[in-house]
Order: structure tokens, then sequence, then C-alpha cells
């Protein structure tokens, strides 16, 4: 596999990084990582007896990390009676302590490391929790409060206060950390059903209703959700939803959307789009009048009206029915084409699902340029879109990045999308279609995200793909890297020099990746400032760093979906790749132990993870079992390729897009094929 391409640290970074020319026979930080836990202890407690701090550091992040938490405490302090009160060593002990349940002793220690350092988040979080375990609310509360003061979106001190308010019967507080919680994080599952409880008993039943209603568009099966949006049902009273229904069928009745025509493209690419596949019945309209033909084009099924509502439906002789109000039925047995009449005309499908299982599934009114084409396939009604790739990027530049951001990196974020979309043309081919609508290809949400600076993109960089050895390069990109992008972890894992990953960030002082065991919790807990896709203002924090908090219950129901474990007693990464990300996890269990590899299966094994850039802490209860699994993470998406975040930070400092891609995809080169 190519290699990763090493970088430097910044100067806050340099005094953790000491211990590199210590061990010039053998690099710990990649034993570590694959698993050789006892050769990685023996090399770092060899650094330990030279009086080497790193090797100590170290040493007590490893005994964490494999659940040995009474060997990382004696370490360090070990360390301390060397070294004294150096914050690194103080942090690292106050938060074993606390996961241990040694709360008093993790005050003396933290407290020490707030004089020492009064701006350390994870101390003053620790202290918080230290507080509110021990009854103390009034002192959790000050610490709790202090983190916000410094960082408004960390996520421990939101959710320990909604906890601390709801205790205290303080429900209006409580609801405001949980609304807080929702615009810092929106994939923090777990919160939606403590928050809607809250909302129904203040009495605020509309806005339960919407926080409720999302719980079940993310877990359709969720019972509890169900059984509370029956009860606002009927607090809130029929007539309300009557209300609500007519407001909606007036908006569709109103809506008609036109769009600016694209440019006529001579050797244009055109493209198949999935955009449902249901039971039905699916309403459509179109803004101007629009003809219905058979799908060879050569037999004119129908004329539409221009602002009429229509229906496809399956007839009970599984025809494709299209049906309006006013009853008028035509019965077709093959796929037809519903084309408008004018190139400003848009098709427009009420009710469109998005998202299914995710935190951003929903439901909406999407409209969409080109060709709409409808055929029953089997027991369902199938939905495609037929256009150009260029109009198809209009709907995908502003969906995948967000149009507020520097032109240049929408720029980079167009040719991106239009080179992946040709390396996986017919992705879908069994399906009848190219690619679909979803993240699973690329996220594609018709005309009503347009914007004139998405459309400027598209249109400045027309044509415009990477190729690699005269073929279009798969570029692919996710949401936030984390600060490290990952060489290739799909297919069979080819090396593939495009894919090589990079450093987030310019050239400085320090040591390379991999990192050892305590670079690599620095890394995530204390993170440099000018990585490029830590672009605060720009994008949502906790897709940079993230924190998710389970309970022991919550971690057995989630295992038990891949795994008869039992109660989960260990986490064991057993291999994490050179940029940090985790390839391998073992999870220990009281009835069994599985193994868990490949990045995707990790995050949904460990409930919808943002990435596989992760640290996890296990908190013991005074019985000694686990009674909490903490993870620690860094970045959203898979990590491969170009890191849309880091794109937009590139940018802001002055890069162009042909800089950008050539960071993220090296020697990938550009060509325009029309």
């Amino acid at each position: 596999m190519a290699s990763v391409k090493k970088i430097f640290f910044a100067p806050i970074f340099v005094c953790f990084f000491l211990s590199g020319a210590v061990f010039a026979q053998e690099n710990p930080a990649e034993i570590y990582n694959n698993g050789g836990f006892s050769r990685a202890i023996k090399i770092y407690r060899a650094g330990a007896k030279k009086n080497n701090i790193n090797g100590y550091l170290n040493l007590a992040v490893i005994f964490k990390d494999l659940s040995r938490d009474d060997f990382g405490i004696g370490v360090l302090n070990f360390a301390r009676a060397k070294f004294g009160d150096d914050p690194r060593i103080l942090g690292l002990l106050g938060r074993l302590y606390y996961l241990n349940g040694r709360h008093d002793e993790a005050i003396r220690v933290l407290l020490r490391l707030n004089r020492a350092k009064p701006g350390d988040l994870d101390g003053l979080i620790t202290l918080g929790l230290c507080y509110q375990e021990k009854g103390n609310d009034e002192r959790a509360q000050y610490y709790f409060q202090k983190t916000i003061e410094l960082n408004k979106n960390n996520v421990f001190a939101h959710l320990s206060l909604a906890d601390l308010y709801y205790r205290q019967n303080k429900l209006e507080e409580s609801a405001r950390e949980y609304r807080a919680l929702s615009f810092i994080d929106s994939s923090l599952e777990q919160i939606y059903g403590c928050w809607g409880d809250i909302l129904f008993k203040l009495g605020n039943y509309k806005e339960a209703l919407r926080v409720c209603e999302k719980v079940t568009f993310i877990d359709p099966q969720n019972k509890a959700a169900r059984e509370k949006l029956d009860l606002i049902h009927d607090k809130i009273g029929q007539a309300y939803f009557d209300k609500q229904k007519e407001l909606k069928k007036i908006s569709q009745e109103r809506k008609a959307v036109f769009v600016v025509p694209a440019p006529v493209i001579k050797n244009a690419v055109y493209i198949r789009i999935g955009l449902a596949r249901t039971a039905g019945p699916i309403n459509f309209k179109c803004s101007t009048g629009f003809t219905v033909k058979t799908e060879n084009n050569l037999l004119l099924v129908a004329r539409g009206t221009a602002g009429d509502t229509y229906t496809l439906s399956r007839s009970s002789g599984n025809k494709l029915l299209i049906s309006t109000g006013k009853k008028e039925n035509i019965f077709v047995d093959e796929p037809v084409v519903i084309k408008p009449s004018s190139p400003e005309g848009t098709v427009t499908l009420f009710e469109v699902k998005f998202g299914k299982n995710n935190f951003w599934s929903n439901v909406e009114d999407r409209s969409y340029r080109g060709e709409i084409e409808a055929g029953i396939n089997g027991d369902v009604i199938g939905i495609v879109n037929c256009l150009s790739l260029e109009e198809y990027l209009y709907g995908v530049v502003p969906s995948e990045m967000y149009s507020s951001w520097p032109m240049e990196a929408l720029k980079a974020q167009a040719v991106a999308a239009r080179s992946e979309s040709l390396a996986k043309l017919g992705r879908h081919k069994k399906e009848g279609f190219d690619l679909c609508a979803e993240v699973h290809c690329q996220a594609y949400s018709g005309v009503e995200n347009e914007t004139e600076l998405a459309r400027m993109a598209v249109d400045s960089t027309r044509g415009e793909i990477l190729e690699y050895n005269s073929r279009p390069v798969d570029a692919i990109y996710s949401a936030n890297c984390g600060g490290h992008t990952q060489n290739n972890i799909f297919g069979r894992k080819e090396e593939r020099p495009y894919f090589c990953g990079v450093a987030d960030i310019d050239d400085f002082g320090g040591t390379a990746f991999p990192l050892s065991p305590f670079e690599m919790e620095a890394w995530i807990k204390y993170p440099p400032k000018d990585i490029y896709c830590n672009i605060s203002g720009y994008s949502s924090a906790s897709s940079f760093r993230w924190v998710r908090i389970y309970s022991a219950a919550q971690m057995r129901r989630m295992v038990e979906k891949i795994c008869p474990a039992g109660d989960i007693r260990k986490i064991i990464v057993l291999k994490r790749n050179d940029s940090g990300h985790v390839d391998k996890i073992k999870i220990v269990g009281t009835k069994d132990s599985c193994v868990l590899e490949k990045e995707l299966n990790i995050r949904r094994g460990l409930g919808n993870l943002r990435s596989s850039m992760f640290k996890v802490e296990t908190k013991y209860g005074p019985d000694r079992l686990p009674e909490q699994f903490v993870f620690y993470g860094g970045g959203w998406g898979h990590g491969v390729g170009m890191c849309q975040a880091g794109a937009c930070g590139m940018a802001k400092t002055g890069k162009n897009y042909r800089q950008i891609l050539k960071h993220y995809f090296g020697p990938a080169y550009l060509k325009k094929i029309y």
C-alpha cells in the first residue's frame, strides 16, 4: 500500500513528541497500531527506564486502551514521582482515576492540572463529571458551564448539563441543552428520545412532534417513538393535522419550479439517476406542459397540462396507471418518459423519501431537470431521472457541499463529482439506472438546492475530469477527514497512487505519522488549530471532532445485531492505519467475542459513528464492571480522497481548485473531455 505522506505538527505539539529518536531500530507506533501490544510495551518501557517521559505516557495510554487501567495509573504515579506535576501526566492520570470511579483522587489531580493549565477542556469536563457523580451539582454545573465558555460546541458538557437539569426537574433548561446539541451534532441519535419526552412534559407538543418524527425517520421500528407520536397526536388534536394537510396541498398546487436551461454541449454525457423504487402511488406535476411517451419515444401516450397534479400507480393488472383528479386514467404496459415541453420546465415529485435509516432521513418534494422515466419493475414503480451530466452536477454540488463555501472549493467539488460519476457510470445497471441519488453514489436532490454559485462552479469547469492512466479517476470524497486522509480502503485495498493518505495541514515542526498511542490521543483531543478541515464558522464542529457516549446496556443492544456477545467487557483496537483510522477491532463479551473489520462495518457496528478515526474509553462502575463506553473521534466519512472541509480550508488560504485536487489526488491530472 502507498505510504502515508509524512507531516509535521504545530509547535504546541512539539513537547509531546520528543521520543522519536529513542527507538531507532523499531517504530513502536507501527508495532502497536498492528496489534503488537507486548512488543510495543517493551519498547516504551525501555524508553521509560531511560527517563524519557514519553515512554511513561505511551505506556499509560496502551494500558488504558487495553482496559488495564490499574497498570496505567501505576505507571503515571511513578512518572509523577520522577517528573513532577507535568500537565500531560496530570490530565491522563485524572482521567484514569475518573474512569475507575476514584473521584476524590481524580479531583485532587485535576485541580492541580486546572491551576497549571486552566484551559484544559478534558480536565474541566472530567472535573465536572466527578463532582456530578459525587452529587455536588453546583460544582459540576460550574465546570460544565466553564467548558462551554471555552468551547461552545463541547458535546460532553451540553449532554451533562441536560442530564443535570433534568434530574433537578429544570425541564426548560434541559430542553435548551438538547436543542443546542441538535445544532452542534444532529447525528446524536440518542438525544431525540429524551428531548421529545421533555418537550411533551412541557406541553410543547408541536416541537415534540417534530423531534419524535425524527426518531421514526431514523428508526421506523422504534415502538416507543410511535407510541409517543400517538399521544402527541391526541394532545394536538386532529384539526391541526387536517389544517397542515390542507396547507401542504395548497403549497403543492402552487408549486411551479422553473430553471435556467443548461447550455447545449456537443458530445455531452447523459446519465440515468435512480430516484425511487416504491409501491406507490406517486404524485407529480410539471411547471410547463409535458408529454408522456413510451420509453423508446415512438408512441405518444398523453399530453399533460402545466400545474395539474397527476398520479403514478400500479393497476390490478400490474400496468402503470397515470391518472388525474378528473378521473382520466391511462394504462400503459411499458415504461414511459415524462418530458417538459420547455427546457425551463421541471417535473416535481411529491414526498420523495431519502436518507433511509440515517440521521438526515426525511421526506420532501423535489423537482428535477431533464426527463422522468417511470415503469413497473416487479411489484414496485421505478422512477429514473434522465439528464445531462452537467445538469446532474447542478444538483450534486450544492447537495454535497455548502454553496456558501469559497468558489475554488466548489470548483474542486464539481471536478471530483464529475470524475466520480464517469468512473462509476453503470454502477446500478442491473437496477435499470447508472447511479442512485443517495450518498452511496452521490447525494442528488434535484433543483431545489441549486444555487447560482454552484452552477457557476460546474459551468466554469465544464467537461473537466481527473484522469490516471487514461481512465477517469473515481475521485471520491468525504465530508471531513479529521486532519489526515486515508490510503485506499476499498475493494481489495489495492494500491492506487491517487489515493495516498495526506495530511490536511501545512508542514511544521514535530514527528511524522503514524502516531504513537499518546500522540494519537492528543491528536484527537487537542488537535492543532490550523488543520485545513478545522474550519469554524464554515462547517459543523462535530464534523471535525465528535463524541459518542453509550451505556453498557446500549452497547450490548448494538453489538447483539452482529454478535451474541452478551455484556460487553472490552473494546480493543487491533489495527489502526497510519492515518489514525481504525481498521480492526475486537469486542469482548461475557458470552462471546467478535472481530470487526473494514471501516463501514466498524462504524455501523458501533452505532453509526461519524468516522473510523477514534479512541474508546471504558468507564467502570462500583462493581468494577463496564458502565459506559466513550468514543472520541475525528472526521465524518470514510476519509479517502478529497476532504471536502479541507478543500474549503485550502480555498480560504488562497489555493485554487487545481492545487486542491493536486493535494488530495496526487498524480491524477486534469483533462477536458468536452
